[in-house]
Formats: C-alpha cells, sequence, structure tokens
C-alpha cells in the first residue's frame, strides 16, 4: 500500500494540538484511505514554530506528499512554509499581516491551552516580519473566509491571496462555523 498524503494542521496563535479545527479535520478524515492528519502544539515564538515545522515537512517530503491547514496566525505561517516548500495549503481564515497585528499584543502573554507565559516584544515581531511573502505562488492556496470573523478583517486575506482560489461565507466567526462542510473542497484542492 502506498503512503498516505500527509495534511499538517498549523494552528493559531496561543491555540495547540488539540484545537477543535484541528481535532474535527482528523475525525473527519480518520476513515480516509488517502491521507493522514497530523497536528502539534507549536513553540509560542514563531521562529521556533517555523523550525518544528520546517523540520516535519523536510522529513515527510522525502517519503510523501505534504499539504498544510493553516489557521490565523497558523495560516501566515502556512504561505512561509508554503513558498519555501512549494506546498498546497488551505487557509482558514488567515492572518495576513500577522507583525503588524501583533504589535497590538506586546507584553505579558499566556497560552491558556499549554500555561506556558512569554513576552512579545519587538525581536518576537520582528522574527514575524522576516517571514513575510510579498509575492505568493496563489495557485498552491485555497483561502476560506468567513465575514463574522471578529478577530481578523477577512477582507485584508482576501485582498492578499486575490488570484487564488477564494471562499467567502457569509456570517460564520473566527473560529469558522461549519469546517466540516468544506472537508471536499480542501481534498479537492490537494488532489
Amino acid at each position: 500500500m502506498k503512503n498516505k498524503k500527509l495534511i499538517i494542521y498549523v494552528h493559531g496563535w496561543n491555540s495547540h494540538e488539540k484545537a477543535r479545527k484541528a481535532v474535527l479535520i482528523a475525525e473527519e478524515l480518520k476513515l480516509n484511505i488517502n491521507y493522514e492528519v497530523s497536528s502539534l502544539t507549536l513553540h509560542h515564538h514563531p521562529r521556533e514554530a517555523i523550525n518544528q515545522l520546517s523540520e516535519i515537512i523536510k522529513t515527510e517530503k522525502k517519503n510523501r506528499e505534504v499539504f498544510l491547514i493553516g489557521s490565523s496566525l497558523g495560516g501566515y505561517f502556512s504561505v512561509y512554509l508554503s513558498e519555501k516548500y512549494n506546498l498546497k495549503a488551505a487557509m482558514i481564515n488567515p492572518a495576513v499581516w500577522a507583525y503588524k497585528i501583533f504589535k497590538n499584543n506586546m507584553g505579558k502573554n499566556i497560552n491558556g491551552n499549554t500555561g506556558i507565559e512569554y513576552i512579545v516584544d519587538n525581536e518576537w515581531v520582528n522574527s514575524l516580519e522576516e517571514i513575510f511573502i510579498k509575492k505568493i505562488t496563489h495557485k498552491n492556496y485555497l483561502v476560506l473566509l468567513q465575514t463574522g470573523d471578529e478577530t481578523l478583517n477577512y477582507k485584508f486575506a482576501e485582498k492578499y491571496f486575490k488570484g487564488s482560489k477564494i471562499e467567502i461565507d457569509k456570517g460564520g466567526n473566527h473560529s469558522f462555523e461549519n469546517l466540516e462542510s468544506k472537508i471536499p473542497i480542501i481534498l479537492e484542492h490537494f488532489s
């Protein structure tokens, strides 16, 4: 039997490997013969998170196809990784200019899911700016947006990903309602 293709779920800020979307996607695809879903709790520092994901991608790409599903800040990370490793990615309410957004979160932070405390400082924010991709490979992306996203203005992602396949649902929220209904188009994008 051939190796299953790997989908890496890249969670958002202050989330973890058992995030609702990660669990939902894994549950929806647990009987799928073509795909395996993996998720890990990322380091709180963007540079370390990128290193974690890069190591997995480099190892896994030797034996099978790898795809990304990135949510929020995980979407921002996924753009960088998609461009670096030429991977197809599905974005769920992705952050676009994260290095600008996180200037509002400077100081002490805590990941309520892991209990880890850390500082968002200029170096932390600069590490996000270092991985910003100005010109993307549009064919690699499927972008799922909801207009009711209370955390990120969907119009920024709509503008940034213009030329990619974009689906915009009216209403919804940042955690993305009815994500299970999008699994077929995500798999179609990956095939």
